[in-house]
Parts: structure tokens; sequence; C-alpha cells
């Protein structure tokens, strides 16, 4: 005798039973619908059910599929106990016993309905465990969500947009509508399982007051969905692909979908030469400092559609990079999470961080060129205002257009007195013409001619703004760097200018800690007499800069007839004029002329004398020059 007989005839039994029979009505509406879940049969299920239960759990054909997920007890049916909610509601609370004589205990809840007044199951009360406790929730609840999740999976299925986003929450829906169906496309593919088959990826779900979980088994492994309940019924509220690996984070569609919108939105705006949808879309630097006054026409930028099923897109916490593909090389948006205002906010408070847009990167393949967008609207720009800052000897404006490193090692170091001469060694008032731009990520390279000279500017981006970070030229017995020039020559020169002042001070300040020790400590306001005639020794042109040795450097001024050897020390402020050796035409085998134990053996002369001692030795050098090229 099958299940259904079985409940036909309990339905008959009951009719001539005797009136003494306890619950009799109840386990007959009990039995009544255990026996169509056991069969599977949708069409007894809703005989035996009330409207609402028909109209929330039972709407889809599938609606057995899904109440296979709430592992409901099979076995004999007995009624424990019946409580009178209301003269048209009951709660039965009934014990299925296994075959091996198990009970498990379930409530049912029972209405009256229609003319005939059948009491029809309307809801069961199941227990769940949640975070370690165990909850009673409603089955009709359950079975609602699950088939909401259905309908989402087959509008997701369909690939039909307007499906698609009527399955969503109205905050996420705006997200997704913004998103170019191409990329959409794919990403539903990401999320829909395979065949419509929604209840085999064994969902679970867990809800809570007017929110909801499912998991299941997606096409790329473990996926939850988020849900809301709004008034139209559950609509998903994000979609996350949890991580199944420590190499792979959790991904959020709803953060996913703001990163492509954005992007997105840049590109048309970009496209289109509009300026507000360019600083909606763009972090504020990134606008300000290159995009609100640049002519855009100068640049091609994919459109939005560009962003395909091809796209990449590298999603982090604080950063976002979108690579869209195109033949010979590839785009890369590079997003950053930055503060925004919050409209909905009377007092203006700043809201979750989203992402804009700080660097656009075009990447050549063949020449293996990247060019940045802030470089190629801002490079040029930046380099002729350090150039005219040059030449005008605008130290404060040199500063504002030099890298943070330019600054530290050189003009942080040069006074307004060195200040002319230092430049006076690298630049010209000749007019500037650019011969070529070379992009390499954060570092451009332009080749200008100044004059008669070729120059190379070096322009590094720091905190998102490109910067003079060296000046590159041709040359081979110096560095080609003008910022390691600069560094060695700044001493030098500051060392010749306080001598020739006879300003102690200002030499020990560009002296090393040996020089000072020995020397100018020593003096008070005495300025030795030899040491001003020092100073023409260290008027030549730089010819040749070379390690001695670690952290010891020479700079040679002039040559061997006329001139000076100058040695540097590297120390916590800089390099730093430790010696000097002068050059006057002498023998190569003759003893060398080193100012520093000059000045030492003047400093400790006796001060009071009966009469001039004689000039010999080392001090007789700086007196007269040998040699008949002396000058």
């Amino acid at each position: 005798m099958s299940r259904r007989d079985a409940t036909c005839l309990a339905v008959v039994l009951g009719l001539i039973a005797p009136a003494g029979c306890s619950h009799l009505v109840e386990t007959r509406s009990v039995t009544r619908f255990t026996g169509a879940f056991e069969d599977r049969d949708i069409s007894a299920l809703r005989d035996a059910t009330s409207t609402e239960f028909r109209k929330r759990a039972l709407r889809d054909k599938s609606a057995v599929e899904a109440m296979d997920l709430l592992e409901l007890p099979e076995g004999k049916v007995s009624v424990a106990e019946v409580e009178e909610v209301s003269n048209n509601r009951r709660r039965v609370k009934v014990e299925f016993e296994s075959d091996d004589q198990v009970k498990t205990p379930m409530t049912f809840e029972l209405s009256r309905e229609g003319k005939s007044g059948a009491w029809l199951v309307d809801d069961l009360l199941l227990k769940q465990s949640r975070r370690g406790k165990t909850v009673t929730r409603s089955a009709t609840d359950l079975m609602d969500l699950l088939l909401s999740v259905h309908e989402f999976q087959r509008a997701w299925a369909s690939g039909e947009r307007q499906r698609l986003l009527a399955s969503t929450s109205e905050s996420f829906s705006e997200k997704l509508s913004q998103i170019p169906a191409p990329y959409l496309a794919q990403l539903a593919n990401r999320v829909a399982v395979r065949d419509g088959r929604t209840f085999s990826s064994r969902p679970r779900a867990s809800l809570d007051k007017g929110t909801a979980q499912v998991r299941y088994n997606g096409p790329e492994g473990e996926t939850v969905l988020a849900l809301t309940l709004e008034p139209a019924g559950w609509r998903v509220d994000d979609i996350v692909f949890s991580s199944t690996s420590s190499k792979r984070r959790p991904e959020s569609v709803r953060l996913l979908a703001s990163v492509i919108a954005r992007a997105a939105g840049f590109l048309d705006a970009y496209n289109t030469a509009d300026r507000p949808g360019l600083k909606e879309h763009s972090s504020s630097r990134f606008f300000s400092t290159c995009l609100a006054r640049a002519d855009l026409s100068e640049l091609e930028l994919p459109r939005s559609a560009a962003i395909d099923a091809k796209a990449e897109v590298r999603l982090q916490k604080t950063f976002s990079d979108i690579l869209v593909k195109r033949p010979g090389g590839m785009v890369r948006l590079s997003l950053e999470r930055e503060a925004v205002p919050d409209t909905s906010s009377k007092t203006g408070d700043l809201a979750s961080s989203g992402f804009r847009v700080n660097e656009v990167t075009l990447v050549d393949f063949s020449t293996q060129q990247e060019r940045r967008v802030s470089a190629v609207f801002t490079a040029q720009a930046r380099m002729r205002l350090f150039l005219a800052a040059a030449r005008q000897h605008d130290l404060l404006a040199i500063r504002h257009n030099s890298s943070t490193d330019f600054n530290t090692r050189v003009w942080n170091q040069v006074s307004p007195t060195v200040l002319p001469e230092v430049l006076g060694l690298a630049f010209s008032e000749g007019q500037t013409q650019v011969s070529g731009t070379v992009f390499q990520g954060a570092v451009t390279e332009i080749t200008i001619t100044q004059g008669n000279r070729a120059l190379t500017c070096v322009l590094r981006e720091q905190n998102g703004v490109l910067l003079v970070d060296d000046i590159v030229v041709p040359t081979t017995t110096l560095p080609g760097s003008l910022k390691k020039q600069f560094e060695r020559l700044i001493p030098v020169i500051g060392f010749r200018q306080a001598i020739q002042r006879g300003d102690a001070s200002e030499v020990s300040a560009v002296s090393s800690a040996d020089f000072n020790r020995l020397v100018w400590s020593q003096v008070d306001d005495r300025f030795p007499a030899q040491a001003g005639r020092v100073a023409r020794f260290l008027r030549p042109m730089p010819t040749q800069i070379r390690v001695i040795e670690d952290g010891r450097e020479e700079v040679t001024l002039g040559d061997r007839q006329f001139g000076a050897r100058v040695a540097l020390v590297k120390e916590s402020r800089g390099f730093r004029v430790d010696d000097v050796e002068l050059l006057a035409g002498a023998p190569v085998d003759s003893r060398p002329t080193m100012v520093k134990q000059v000045l030492r053996l003047e400093i400790a002369r006796p001060q009071k004398r009966d009469r001039p001692a004689p000039v010999t030795g080392e001090a007789r050098k700086l007196d007269v020059p040998v040699g008949p090229t002396s000058r």
C-alpha cells in the first residue's frame, strides 16, 4: 500500500471513528502533507497547504527539490500536543518515529480555510543551529528564500540584462547597470550554476530579520549570496566568490561592480571631454594636477565597451587595476580608494572610501614603453617650469619642481650665493627644443637641446606628481648625472666663496669634521692669511670627479699646471671638503702642497714675535706658486 493510500485510509477511518478519538483532525492534516511530500507530489502538496504557503513556498514546480534541502524527517507520525492559537489557527507538535524507533519532534501550524473549513498546513517550524545557538525558523520563510535564489539563478543564466538586474536589490542593480554589457555577461557566467540546476548546487540558507545568506557550489567554487527583503520579495544585494586557498582573497561582486562602473564612467567622460564627469570618476589629485587643464585630444583612450570578457580585474582593499587588452598592447586603469562626501548626511561627513581612477597607463608590447597619462600631459610642462626657474635662479621654484631626492642631495644644500655659479655649469640661455620623449612607467625622460648643449631631463613620479629627479648630460670624465655633479661641486664652490670672503663659519659649514677639528675650530676672529691665497686655485672648471675609496672622492679643477684636487668625504650632511691639494706646475715626484697641513702650521705658530719668522716649506708654496704658468 502506498503512502497516499494509507493517507486516504486514515482520512476515511477518521470520518467513521468515534468522537472520543483525540487529535484526529490534526493527524489527518499532517499525514496528508507528509504523504504528499514523501511522494514528491507538488499537486498534492498544494492541496494540503494554505493559500499563503502555496503562494510563498510552492510557487514553482521545483519547490519539492527545495523542500528536500530542509531535511524534513520521515516515519510514522503521531500528534503529541495541540495548542489552540485562535479559532482558525492551531499549533501542533508531532513526533516522527523512524524504523529504528528514533523519535524526531516537529511543530506544524495549521489554519482553517475555505467554505469547507478544512484544516491545512500553513507552516512548519524548523530548528537551525546559528553561531552555536539553536533557533527556530519558519519553513515558509526558508522555502520563499530558496525559491528566490532559484529565480535569481535562472535570471542570471538567461543572459537577459533586464531579468538579471531585476533579481538584485535596488542599490546593487544600479551599480550593475553601469557595467558594460560584455563584462556583465562574463560576470553572469561566473555566478550562474550550470543548466539551471540550482538545488543540485546544494544551497545552504540562513536568514535573520530582513537579511539572509545562501552559500552554494558555483562555477568558481563556494559562492555566497547576500540577500535583503524588499517589498517585491528577496533580492540579492551582493555576491561573494569565497577564497578557496590562502593565495586568493574573497571577491565581492558589489565592490567589483563599483570598480568597473567607475572605470567605465571615466572612459566615457574622457572620450566626450566631459570635465565634470572626469572630476567625479578621478581621484582629486589626478584631476587637479593632470586632467583639469589637459588637451584630451592629444591622447586616445579606449571606450568603456572595451572592458569586455577579456578584461582582467585585480581587486584589493585599497587599490585596483583593470587591464584592458588591445592589439599590440594594453591599457591599465589604476584606481585607489578615496574618501568622498556622504551626500545623504546633512553635515557632509565622509562616507566609506570609494574607488577613483588615479592613473591610466598605455603599454606598447613592441617598444616596451609604458606611457602614463599623467606623464604625457604634465612631463613637458613640469620640465619647462624647472628650466625657467633655473634661468631665473629661483631656488624656491626649483625646489618646488624637483623630487625629494634631488632636493635632499642638491637644492637643500645650495646657498643663494652658490646657486648661480652651480647652474651656470650646466644650463644656458639658449632656446630649449624637445627632441624626444621616452616613457617608462613612473619615469619619463625628455631629451632637449639648449643652445648647443644636449640634456636629458629625468622626471619621476612622487605621490602622484611628476617631478624633475635628475639631468643627464654627455660627458667622459665627469658623472653623467648633474645631480651627482652638483652634489660634489656645491661644497667646493661654497668653500672657495667663503674663503674669498674670509668667513670662517661658512668655511666650517662645508668642511669635514676632521678639517674643522684640526683647523677651523682653532680659528677665532683671525682668519688664516695663507687660506686667502687658496681661492684662486679653486677657480678653474671641474675636469674630473673620481672615487678614491669608499666614502671618499676627489674633484679635479683645471690641470696640473694650475688648479686643485679637492678631497671630499661623505658625512651625514652630505659631501664635505676634507683637504685641498694645490696644482701649480710642480714636478710629478715633488711633495704636494696640502692646504690642511699648511693651515695647521700657520695656526700653530706663536702670534707675538719680536721679528717676523722666515717663510719656509709648505707655507712658501702658498706664497710663491711654482712654475711659469702659475696664474
